[in-house]
């Protein structure tokens, strides 16, 4: 059982997580497991129904640095099966759950008093080669069995009692959220769609968060780095956070994605002969692999209220705050602000920077986005005017002009003659949001955002 932090607005307790502050339910469980990787064979298909949609499942190819390709849909456990154990610390602030299901696959779960989301660290690694706590597969002409020197694929799964009809969204590179939809493609792929990776296929990049909902309540997990995920069954978001592989795919870079903490793995290999530990060489030496750790921050909520909560918890995790010491205790108190007022709550300040200046008679290169994408949220989903002069009032940081221009800040917006494409009609999603077309012409020192929507100037202060 897991406990719950008085005053927190989660809790997490009996497999389950609320939401105290909008009263929702669901349940939820926090697992590990591997993937064992392919070293070229055949895809079980046989859960792909019907028979039709099967695409021919053998392949030479291994996985590796470039690919992923797991030899089956199984999820190992991480080592010899056990019942993970569990220890809980609780303060006034802050409680911890510790839970390790193995040596090299454990997490915390903090829940923080007054936050509206939950910390998951977890640790993964390093991952053995040998995997002895399963029976051999092979051995030597005495009949003695040799190792299970088998490539790891470790993943971090989230089991919740959503029903989310097979559907769930990742970002794309920290900005809009894109469909995804199980063992589906979008109307421009060949129909019906044929599966040869049931695993792998359904796997996408997640650079920021994934999220699943039913229509009323949504579970977003947010990363703290980039790495792949995926929804495998209804209500599940699972995410790739480490791997250890034995083989090369012979995509380029002639050796197995087998990183150790002594980074000296097949030294004196001969290219195209190369693998664990650098025996081939001669030259390696053996070491553990290398351990990964991360965070995720869980958001459940109702779906608007959640959409406005982890685009704001997307720009603490990615950008937290600076920790700084001072030697002789005198540090500065109190907290201060370079802007005369806050900018909007869906606007980002994303660059303001001198590093131009000298290319640009002395003006500032100052960059802002909005963080919403279009339907996203019924009243922060929509664009918003920014006085430059009121945001940029204080002396030293006084605005006093702004030309805008191109996203690199290269060339003056007015220069610019874009290309016209030849375009046709592509399908439409009938559930996708409208976006707003029409782009608000900058006037300074009033600039008006539409979600999304990044602009760009070269600005003159004083």
């Amino acid at each position: 059982m897991l406990r719950s932090l008085v005053g927190s607005e989660m809790c997490i307790r009996d497999s389950s997580i609320t939401n105290k502050r909008s009263n929702l339910t669901t349940s939820l469980a926090i697992d590990w497991g591997w993937y064992n990787s392919s070293v070229g064979g055949c895809t079980n298909l046989s859960g792909v129904s019907p028979a039709s949609l099967r695409e021919d499942p053998c392949s030479g190819q291994k996985s590796g640095a470039y690919i992923f390709r797991p030899n089956t849909s199984t999820v190992f456990y991480p080592g010899q099966k056990q019942t993970p154990t569990i220890k809980v610390f609780q303060g006034e602030a802050v409680t911890e759950v510790f839970q390790q299901f193995s040596e090299w696959a454990t997490h915390v779960i903090r829940l923080y008093k007054g936050q509206p989301f939950v910390e998951v660290e977890w640790t993964a690694g390093p991952i053995p080669v040998d995997t002895p706590w399963m029976d051999a597969v092979a051995h030597d002409n005495k009949g003695n069995p040799l190792p299970n020197n088998w490539g790891k694929e470790v993943i971090l799964r989230y089991s919740s009692g959503l029903k989310s009809d097979d559907t769930f969204y990742t970002d794309s590179n920290g900005k809009e959220m894109v469909k995804r939809v199980y063992n589906k493609r979008g109307k421009t792929y060949p129909q019906p769609y044929k599966i040869s990776e049931p695993v792998a296929g359904n796997y996408y990049p997640v650079n920021a968060l994934m999220t699943l909902d039913d229509g009323t309540a949504e579970l977003a997990v947010l990363t703290d780095v980039s790495m792949g995920g995926a929804s495998l069954a209804g209500g599940e978001l699972e995410f790739m956070v480490h791997r250890r592989i034995q083989d090369d795919d012979s995509r380029g870079v002639q050796e197995p994605l087998n990183e150790t903490m002594c980074g000296c793995n097949d030294i004196g290999a001969d290219p195209g002969n190369m693998g664990a530990h650098g025996h081939e060489g001669d030259g390696g030496c053996e070491c553990q692999g290398l351990t990964m750790r991360g965070v995720h921050w869980l958001v459940f909520d109702e779906i608007e209220s959640a959409h406005e909560t982890r685009r704001k918890l997307a720009e603490t995790i990615n950008f937290p705050s600076t920790l700084s010491f001072s030697k002789n205790g005198n540090a500065a108190a109190g907290s201060s602000s370079a802007l005369q007022t806050e900018l909007p709550e869906n606007i980002k300040l994303v660059t303001l920077t001198n590093n131009y200046a000298a290319h640009n008679d002395g003006k500032m290169l100052l960059r802002l986005s909005h963080l919403y994408q279009a339907g996203e949220h019924p009243t922060l989903a929509q664009p918003v005017q920014v006085d430059l002069s009121k945001v940029f009032g204080k002396p030293g940081l006084r605005i006093t002009g702004a030309v805008e221009t191109t996203l690199t800040g290269n060339r003056p917006l007015s220069e610019v003659n874009k290309f016209k494409w030849a375009t046709v009609e592509a399908p439409s999603d009938p559930s996708a949001p409208v976006a707003f077309e029409e782009r608000v012409a900058f006037s300074f020192p009033i600039v008006t955002i539409r979600p999304m929507e990044v602009r760009t100037f070269l600005a003159s202060f004083e």
